[in-house]
C-alpha cells in the first residue's frame, strides 16, 4: 500500500514532466506545440456540454424562426441577455424561459447557439435545423418569431420578395399548426412584406389545417409593426432638438403609427404625438415621408449590403418581452399596435372595436391598429384613434394607404389560393 502511495504521484506526472521536457527543447516547434494544442481542445470538445438541453416543464419557450440572420441574430441576444429580468417580476409557476432557435442554415444556427450558450443569463438556448427537424423546435413553443426570410436586396422588386418570402412563410405556417397548440401559441411576423405575408399565414393555417378552425388562433397571430413606431419616435424627437423647438430630454415621445408596414400604407399620426411640437408643413412632410421610407435610407447607407437589421431587432424585442411579461403573469393585458386580421375564421369582427372600424378602413381586411391583447389573443380593437385623425391625416393618407393595403392583401390571398389548388 505505501509503495503505490510512493508509485502513483511518479506515474501520474511522468507524461506531464516528458511533455514539458520536450516542449521545452530547441526542437519542439511552435507547430508542435498548436498541433498539442488542437489535440487537447479535440479531446475536450467531446465533454457534454450540449447546446440543446433539456427543457423543464415549467419552462416559457420562445421559438425563433431564422435566428441565424442580421434580425435572428441580434434579436436572439437581446432575449438571451434581457428575459432574465422578467423572470424576477414572474406572479407564475414558470420558473425558466428557453429559447429555441431555428435556421435552414445548420453550419450557421449551431455557431449562433454556441456563442450565445455562453452569456452568463439563466435563459437556455437550443440550436435546430432541417437536419434534425423543425419539430422540436416548436413543440411546447408558447411564442413564435419569425424574421425567417430573404432581405430585399437592389434591384430586387417587391414582387420578386413576396414571392420568395410568402412560400417560406407557408411552410413555416404548415410546421406551426403540425407542432404547436394553436389554442394557446402567439406568432409574430417580422417578415417582409408584412402587409401580404401575414395574410398568407392567416389564411394558409385556415385553409389548409381543418384543427386550427376552432383554435382562435387568427387572433393570435400578429405582424410586426413596431420599428415604425420606433423611427417615428426617433425621428420627431431628433428634429425637435436640431430646430431649437424643445431642449434635449432623455424622454422619448410616443407616435401613434397605424395602417400597414410598407410606404405609403404607413401612417404616422404625429397629430396624436404626447411630444408638444410647433412643425411647420414642410418638418411635417419630411418627418412622414422619413418614417415611410426610413427602410430605403438604411439600404442605401449600407450601399445595397444589407437592410435595417439591428433597429428591427431591437423593436422586434420590445414586441417580444411585452407577451413574455404576458404568459409570465407579470402584466393581465398587452396595449400595443400590431397588424392584425380584422375578422375572424368565420368572418365575424375579430374582437370588439374591430366592427367599428371596419367601415372607417373601406372593409380592408387586415390592419395595423393599437389593440388590447390577453392569452387568448386580440380582445378589444381601438377604432377610435381613427376617429382622432386630423383632417390631412384622415382625407389624404388613409385614402392612399387602404387603397394600397387591400391590394397587398390579395396578394397575400391569391397565393395562398393558388398554392392549395396546386398541391
Amino acid at each position: 500500500m505505501i509503495l503505490l502511495l510512493i508509485l502513483f504521484p511518479c506515474i501520474y506526472f511522468l507524461p506531464f514532466c516528458i511533455n514539458r521536457t520536450v516542449r521545452n527543447s530547441p526542437e519542439y516547434s511552435a507547430a508542435d506545440y498548436y498541433k498539442s494544442s488542437i489535440q487537447y481542445h479535440k479531446s475536450y470538445s467531446n465533454m457534454p456540454h450540449s447546446v440543446t438541453p433539456s427543457i423543464e416543464q415549467d419552462s416559457l419557450k420562445i421559438a425563433i424562426l431564422g435566428a441565424a440572420g442580421g434580425i435572428g441574430q441580434s434579436l436572439s441576444l437581446l432575449l438571451k441577455a434581457q428575459l432574465q429580468y422578467q423572470l424576477k417580476e414572474s406572479n407564475r409557476s414558470v420558473t425558466h424561459i428557453h429559447l429555441a432557435l431555428y435556421d435552414v442554415n445548420q453550419e450557421a444556427i449551431n455557431g449562433v447557439t454556441a456563442d450565445l450558450s455562453h452569456i452568463d443569463t439563466p435563459i437556455s438556448v437550443s440550436s435546430h435545423s432541417p437536419a434534425g427537424g423543425i419539430e422540436n423546435c416548436l413543440h411546447n413553443a408558447s411564442i413564435v418569431v419569425i424574421p425567417a426570410g430573404v432581405p430585399r436586396k437592389p434591384g430586387m422588386t417587391r414582387d420578386d420578395l413576396f414571392n420568395v418570402n410568402a412560400g417560406i412563410i407557408s411552410q413555416l405556417g404548415d410546421s406551426i399548426a403540425e407542432c404547436c397548440d394553436l389554442s394557446k401559441v402567439f406568432v409574430l411576423v417580422i417578415s417582409n412584406p408584412v402587409n401580404s405575408l401575414v395574410p398568407v399565414m392567416v389564411s394558409n393555417i385556415l385553409k389548409n389545417h381543418p384543427q386550427s378552425r376552432n383554435s382562435g388562433i387568427e387572433r393570435r397571430i400578429m405582424g410586426v409593426t413596431k420599428l415604425d413606431i420606433v423611427r417615428a419616435s426617433t425621428f420627431l424627437r431628433e428634429i425637435n432638438i436640431e430646430s431649437g423647438l424643445t431642449p434635449r430630454v432623455n424622454s422619448m415621445p410616443d407616435v401613434p403609427v397605424i395602417g400597414g408596414h410598407s410606404g405609403e400604407t404607413i401612417i404616422p399620426l404625429f397629430s396624436q404625438s404626447n411630444f408638444l411640437s410647433r412643425l411647420n408643413e414642410d418638418q411635417l412632410k419630411y418627418l412622414i415621408h422619413r418614417v415611410q421610407y426610413g427602410g430605403d435610407e438604411v439600404v442605401k447607407a449600407k450601399n445595397g449590403k444589407g437592410s435595417a437589421t439591428l433597429s428591427m431587432a431591437h423593436a422586434g424585442y420590445k414586441c417580444v418581452v411585452q407577451f413574455v411579461s404576458l404568459l409570465l403573469g407579470n402584466i393581465e393585458q398587452i396595449h400595443g399596435t400590431y397588424y392584425v386580421p380584422l375578422k375572424d375564421a368565420n368572418n365575424f369582427p375579430i374582437a370588439p372595436g374591430a366592427d367599428q372600424l371596419l367601415p372607417l378602413v373601406d372593409g380592408a381586411d387586415y390592419f395595423a391598429i393599437p389593440l388590447t391583447i390577453t392569452t387568448k389573443g386580440v380582445s378589444y380593437v381601438d377604432y377610435d384613434i381613427v376617429n382622432r385623425m386630423n383632417d390631412m391625416e384622415r382625407n389624404q393618407m388613409l385614402p392612399i394607404c387602404v387603397s394600397q393595403l387591400k391590394k397587398n392583401i390579395d396578394k397575400g390571398l391569391e397565393f395562398v389560393a393558388s398554392r392549395s389548388a396546386s398541391s
